[in-house]
């Protein structure tokens, strides 16, 4: 009886495809059958014979299960072969399932050849299985050559930052060419990285508090550089500083709690001069002084702050406050009003023992009490005398001691001027005095006398004409030789003929009531009627003047605003109208769709910018491009004159307007062609799309797409960048596609070949 023989197939794991099982049970059932017909034919045989038949079946099986095993190896070799190729290439699945089985059938064949009797098949199988080894990886060589990271995010490259861009390496480490680090290439800085090769340049990050870390990984998105005083400058792109020309260096977590540290210190608030006599030096909890000081060098005075910093002056560090200090500071007081005399200076305070007049400066030293002492300290901080304006009476003399404390000026027409701190007059520059009492009292007449007034009229009806108190008349009157009279409130003189005025008795009010009863409604329709004129005068000079005071506030706010807009016309006209390409342009500019949002605006800046510089042809040249939305034909004269003193930018509209408006396209096109000889984008761009159109055709390889493309992108015209970006990953993905195709055909002629060469043996 025949053993069951084992499997001939590897056991099977979770990971083999269905490709895979489908063949182990195939062969399965082929040995299974074999075994089978083995037994059917052997069974009458004697028993020697059967034992070798057998060992030959036996033989025959181990044999063919061989045979398939090798197959096996050389099928999943060549699929690991293809799969690295695909994935670098990203390759459809099909396609590489074709390769897949041309790799097989290749490898087959020179895999049987190097198994030959034959020297020379030997030779073409071992060059064969070599060939497919070192093509492989010189195709994975080419296909990752260009490539910075896998697809499964493990870097591929190191990169090293230069003034110029990016350098690429295969190792990180130190670069041998530049002597810098050579970082690995992570997901995150890809992006970066591409920035950086675009010319973008790394900007300090000056407001908030950034994100310092990518929070998916934990990778450095901020960059630091530290200055010799130890400061940190954070960036947002890698680089070299913009100042000191070092490199800039990925952030770490040190860097960041020295970062934010640095920000505290920058938030604090300065330190406040505080009165040392009201604040308490010491917290009365704890015993930590709450007050720092500084003395000056010359004087000797001290200063005293809430809080630690520096000197506003001088920069010097304050230091905190201490009981020897305290001690000094009082000895310095007292030493300070021990003093007899004192002398005013424009700049400081002169003190002195004798009090007379002061050798030094020929002024008089006055006597130093304790009142003028504050008034002295507000002086040597800077502080200047200011007039005292009345009402209400300043207090001139301190009331314990009958020292004064005011000070004051006469001038040559007798006129006295009194103010709350010594010093010197600010205009004509002579010391002020200390009031005296006579001083006081001239003052006081002084005052009196302008607060003497001009009588005023007034209503006998209405007013009293004696004190309720007193009795004392409170009316004077004055009559005219008509017998009229007129009644006034003070002392004084009629204003028409001078005459003095009479105080009222009561004979003059009993006059008055005989005359009143006569003439009571004569008078009280005279005083309708006046009452009605005044009101209506009123109503008409309050009305004129309203009318007058809005004319003259509009023509105010109309000369304003002319002034205003004539001042901004030139600035307004660049901001609203100027081409983003513009070579000669003044600021950022507006994009098209931006000009025609407020185009009005513009129309009218800039005309009136043409009007103030008509030198200027930036003005011109955006004048005729705001035009281009309502007033096509004005905008073309103004083109066709800009083109004519060969002003770059005009080139590209004008084209537009003779391709759209005059439906002249080679014109047109011409223009454009001039345009790109004066180094306008926009005529590059323009051009690129005429060729594009098929209306043009390149001239020589300089008018080619994608050189045009490059050329306005190099100038700064993002839409030229970004269609060049398209055109090279159009040109490349052809490239790639034809290379593909020639490989795919080269593979199937070696096969057709293969296969034909194997027909004729």
């Amino acid at each position: 009886m025949i053993d069951e023989p084992t499997s001939l197939l590897p056991p099977s794991g979770a990971g083999e495809s269905d490709d895979t099982t489908k063949t182990r049970t195939r062969l399965a059932m082929l040995v299974e059958k074999i075994r089978e017909a083995a037994g059917r034919a052997f069974a009458f045989k004697t028993n020697p014979l059967r034992s070798v038949l057998a060992v030959a079946g036996c033989l025959l099986v181990l044999f063919v299960a061989a045979w398939v095993l090798d197959k096996i190896f050389v099928y999943f070799l060549a699929r690991s072969y293809v799969q690295e190729v695909a994935d670098v290439f990203d390759l459809n699945k099909h396609l590489a399932n074709a390769l897949v089985y041309v790799t097989f059938v290749a490898l087959v064949f020179f895999g049987g050849l190097t198994i030959s009797l034959s020297k020379r098949r030997r030779l073409v199988g071992l060059l064969g299985v070599f060939v497919l080894m070192v093509g492989q990886s010189l195709i994975l060589w080419r296909g990752t050559s260009k490539e910075i990271i896998s697809r499964d995010g493990n870097a591929l490259k190191c990169y090293v930052i230069t003034r110029d861009g990016v350098r690429y390496g295969e190792r990180p480490g130190i670069d041998p060419g530049t002597g810098r680090q050579c970082r690995a290439v992570t997901p995150e800085m890809v992006e970066r990285l591409r920035e950086y090769e675009k010319g973008n340049r790394p900007t300090q990050i000056t407001g908030g508090t950034p994100t310092f870390f990518n929070l998916g990984t934990g990778e450095p998105i901020v960059w630091y550089s530290k200055t010799k005083n130890g400061e940190i400058e954070l960036f947002d792109l890698m680089g070299f500083h913009p100042s000191s020309g070092e490199e800039l260096l990925p952030i770490t977590k040190d860097v960041v709690e020295a970062w934010n540290l640095q920000k505290q210190k920058e938030a604090r608030q300065a330190p406040t001069l505080i009165d040392p006599e009201k604040y308490a030096f010491f917290d009365p909890i704890t015993g930590k002084a709450r007050v720092w000081y500084r003395r000056a060098d010359k004087t000797g005075d001290f200063e005293f702050y809430d809080r630690e910093g520096f000197d506003p002056r001088t920069g010097d560090a304050l230091a905190v406050i201490s009981r020897d200090v305290i001690a000094a500071w009082q000895q310095y007081k007292r030493d300070s009003e021990s003093q007899k005399c004192y002398v005013i200076t424009k700049d400081a305070v002169r003190y002195g023992n004798k009090p007379g007049i002061d050798s030094a400066t020929g002024k008089e030293c006055r006597l130093l009490t304790a009142e003028l002492l504050q008034r002295l300290r507000e002086y040597e901080k800077g502080n200047r005398p200011k007039p005292i304006k009345a009402p209400p009476d300043p207090v001139f003399f301190d009331l314990r001691t009958g020292e004064p404390i005011v000070w004051y000026y006469k001038a040559r027409s007798g006129a006295i001027e009194i103010f709350d701190l010594m010093g010197f007059h600010p205009e004509t520059g002579e010391e002020l005095l200390p009031v005296s009492r006579d001083i006081v009292e001239a003052w006081k007449a002084q005052r009196q006398s302008e607060a003497v007034r001009a009588p005023q009229r007034i209503d006998p009806e209405k007013y009293a004409f004696f004190d309720p108190l007193t009795g004392n008349a409170r009316v004077w009157y004055w009559r005219s030789q008509k017998g009229e009279y007129e009644f006034y409130d003070a002392p004084g003189f009629q204003p028409h003929t001078g005459e003095a005025l009479i105080v009222v008795t009561k004979d003059t009010l009993d006059q008055l009531k005989r005359d009143a009863e006569g003439r009571q409604k004569e008078l009280e329709q005279q005083r309708l009627k006046i009452e009605q004129q005044q009101r209506e005068r009123t109503e008409r000079l309050e009305r004129e003047t309203r009318e007058a005071a809005q004319r003259l506030d509009e023509e105010r706010k109309k000369r304003e605003a002319e002034i205003q807009r004539e001042t901004q016309a030139a600035n307004l006209c660049d901001q609203l109208a100027g081409n983003p390409t513009d070579p000669q342009r003044s600021g950022p500019g507006a994009p098209f769709d931006a000009l025609k949002a407020r185009v009005s605006d513009a129309v009218a800046n800039c005309e009136l910018a043409v009007r103030q510089y008509p030198d200027q042809l930036r003005f011109q040249y955006q004048l005729g491009r705001s035009l281009q939305f309502g007033d096509r034909n004005r905008a073309y004269e103004i083109h066709r004159k800009l083109v004519s003193l060969r002003y770059p930018a005009a080139y590209d509209n004008l084209g537009w307007i003779l391709y759209q408006d005059k439906k002249n396209v080679p014109e047109a096109v011409n223009t454009f062609r001039m345009g790109v000889r004066l180094g306008d984008p926009d005529s590059m761009v323009s051009l690129a799309e005429m060729i594009d159109r098929k209306y043009a055709y390149p001239m020589d390889q300089s008018e080619t797409k994608i050189s045009l493309y490059a050329r306005a992108g190099a100038l700064g015209h993002l839409g030229a960048q970004r269609a060049l970006q398209v055109e090279q990953a159009n040109e490349a993905k052809a490239a790639q596609d034809l290379a593909v195709q020639q490989q795919q055909q080269r593979l199937m002629l070696e096969m057709l070949g293969t296969i034909v060469q194997n027909v004729r043996r």
